[in-house]
């Protein structure tokens, strides 16, 4: 039964020129599970007071259990998918190469789509954006998608406004932390000891001995494609 969809991406700003990888990833849920799974999301963050946007950047040890019980809820949360693509910047890409960033979308979301399904794609609006960016990218999505699936919208969105953005922000940062190496303390010893905490906790709720993994393709709730390895 074809389903409308919703995926809301996001890629990791290390500001670390030596963090040899990038990472661009997304949720994903039934369109008409969206208001649901926010509604628990919600709940969640008022149980802990945080009243504002979260993410990767603000994840510290003041916020530390309402962090945990977020990553608990997604492993939990059967209507709520993530997917990743793990990029080396030094086999594919400058960070400001535009056909690498099509070809890391394309990575992302092609064999997410389902032919028969319609997707409503949300992307988290940066600062300097540039509109042919996403322009481009939502055209070249229409070319490589299956047969039989429909793009209805590709747009930016301020991720202050979308909570399921921030969701995925905060699974990409996992992510990026742990592949680029800021998990060793031999290599980072000033690393963040609670980011480093809160990656063996999405490590252990995901029954992995670390973040730095791959999957098949068809593993379905947390999928990692290691692009350019």
């Amino acid at each position: 039964m074809p389903n409308d969809v919703n995926i809301y991406c996001d890629e990791s700003r290390y500001s670390n020129p030596d963090d040899p990888y990038l990472v661009i990833g997304a949720v994903k849920c039934l369109r008409d599970k969206k208001p649901e799974i926010v509604a628990v999301l919600n709940e969640i963050k008022r149980q802990y007071g945080i009243g504002g946007e979260f993410g990767w950047k603000s994840a510290s040890p003041n916020k530390g259990d309402f962090y945990k019980a977020a990553i608990d809820w997604f492993v939990d949360c059967d209507d709520l998918l993530f997917r990743c693509v793990v990029v080396n910047k030094g086999n594919l890409w400058s960070s400001d190469d535009e056909d690498g960033f099509y070809v890391a979308y394309h990575q992302l979301l092609y064999h997410w789509l389902v032919p028969g399904n319609t997707y409503h794609v949300y992307l988290d609006k940066k600062k300097n954006s540039r509109q042919r960016r996403v322009d481009t990218l939502r055209r070249k999505t229409q070319w490589y998608m299956p047969n039989g699936c429909e793009l209805a919208c590709m747009e930016e969105v301020e991720s202050r406004e979308c909570a399921l953005v921030q969701v995925a922000d905060l699974l990409i940062g996992c992510m990026g932390y742990e592949w680029n190496g800021h998990t060793d303390p031999s290599r980072y010893p000033d690393a963040s000891k609670f980011k480093v905490e809160l990656c063996s906790h999405l490590a252990r709720r995901l029954g992995r001995p670390s973040l730095r993994f791959s999957t098949w393709r068809t593993e379905e709730k947390f999928n990692v494609f290691a692009f350019g390895e």
